[in-house]
């Protein structure tokens, strides 16, 4: 019993440094990147989303942050990037901000005229597209919210992995067809407010309506999106 909590309490007194050393590799790692984001981009903010922590963070040029959202993500429990499409994750890597819609443009602009024919669709439960946790309650209208900042998944990088676990076979056939990539992922608000914090999305990330809104005084189109596990 004695040697049992002895053992215990020298694991606490390893474990704990370890993983303060590994959060504050993370850190190094995520501010090396966002140093790169930004020797590539004039703007003043970038986005950083760590899908483990379910944040999306803004940071300025030098690297502070200025304000702090929680989101929900892809509905796939194993959290790993997206791979091909219809698998339910959240991308991993580096992006951009490629188009910007908002419900309060101009009647008469793209930008609300294309996220009003989005939001007018009716997603069902029996199609896979329900409420948090309620798996025969509809999603129903209004599912992107007031906002949709798409980001320009595929990368490169994806790009270069997809093809390469194409060749090895690891991606699934449906009907004889090899899935694709997949596409269409954004930041956007929700109809299911339930859902932020948690598991989710096709693989976009949701924000709350207030929060999606107000984000918007910080994106512009090339706005650096990172995303990172953790």
């Amino acid at each position: 019993m004695f040697y049992g909590r002895l053992l215990k309490i020298i694991l606490q007194m390893i474990m704990i440094p370890l993983l303060v050393f590994a959060a504050q590799g993370c850190k190094v790692s995520r501010n090396r990147a966002l140093n790169d984001a930004f020797s590539e981009y004039n703007g003043r903010y970038a986005l950083v989303i760590v899908k483990k922590d379910f944040t999306l963070t803004v940071y300025d040029r030098d690297l502070n942050s200025v304000a702090a959202y929680r989101i929900g993500l892809g509905s796939n429990p194993d959290m790993k990037p997206k791979l091909y499409e219809r698998d339910n994750r959240t991308p991993e890597g580096v992006y951009a901000i490629n188009e910007i819609l908002s419900m309060d443009a101009g009647r008469d602009t793209e930008s609300y005229r294309k996220l009003k024919k989005m939001n007018e669709v009716y997603f069902r439960a029996s199609s896979g597209y329900h409420r948090y946790n309620k798996i025969k309650e509809d999603l129903g209208d209004n599912a992107y919210g007031p906002r949709y900042y798409g980001i320009n998944y595929p990368s490169a990088a994806d790009v270069r992995r997809y093809n390469m676990s194409v060749a090895k076979g690891a991606v699934p056939s449906v009907k004889g067809r090899i899935s694709g990539i997949g596409g269409g992922i954004a930041i956007h608000g929700n109809n299911d407010g339930e859902s932020i914090g948690g598991l989710c999305s096709s693989g976009c990330i949701r924000m709350y309506n207030r929060d999606i809104v107000e984000l918007e005084k910080y994106i512009t189109l090339s706005t650096p999106v990172l995303v990172f596990n953790r």
